[in-house]
């Protein structure tokens, strides 16, 4: 979003790259009620899940229209990445932060989130210098390999919160109360045990 205009000037499209640029806005836009309204059937695992492994190919073909000069194709692929990541990603990872985490971790994710948002707006401009326009392909492959790692990070390690309240929350992630827990219910049976 930062360097669509870099970016879309390479698909040598009829449309210049701002009108292009305008209609991703649009899409972004409209993309939002979807994953407001997914939010609320689907759980945020599952469409975390699917979304992230979709972005990960997604971007695996845009990186590669990239290199065959598959304007339109890149163009397309750029449009349904806005589209997914607004289903999945987009919403979600400021819902789940906001159930799942206290103001003070709230803020660390908030402020490390921008930062990255920070870092990729600094140096993507750097990166397509040094690597040239013929080979932006490999950014694009780059976000793959990150979503697939997403992808699998929040597979082993994303609990589900859907249609929990904030106590039930709270305890699928507190361990201590996992531990006492467990002592009590090892205390139990140790009881009826020896009776």
């Amino acid at each position: 979003m930062f360097y669509s205009n870099t970016v879309f000037s390479l698909a040598h499209s009829s449309l210049s790259p701002s009108a292009i640029t305008g209609i991703v806005g649009v899409v972004n836009f409209l993309a939002t009620f979807g994953g407001m309204a997914l939010l609320g059937v689907v759980g945020r695992k599952p469409l975390l899940l699917w979304s992230t492994a979709a972005l990960a190919i997604i971007n695996g073909v845009v990186g590669w229209a990239l290199f065959d000069s598959a304007g339109n194709l890149m163009i397309g692929g750029v449009l349904v990445f806005i589209i997914i990541f607004e289903l999945g990603p987009g919403p979600i990872t400021w819902l789940y932060m906001a159930e799942i985490m206290q103001d003070k971790g709230s803020s660390i994710a908030t402020v490390m989130n921008w930062g990255i948002n920070l870092l990729i707006s600094y140096f993507v401009p750097v990166i397509i210098q040094k690597i040239g326009d013929e080979n932006v392909g490999y950014i694009f492959y780059f976000m793959g390999a990150a979503s697939v790692l997403g992808t699998l990070f929040v597979g082993v390690f994303m609990k589900e919160t859907k249609g929990k309240s904030v106590a039930q929350i709270e305890e699928m992630f507190d361990k201590s109360n996992k531990d006492v827990s467990y002592q009590k219910r090892a205390a139990n049976d140790s009881n009826f045990n020896s009776t």
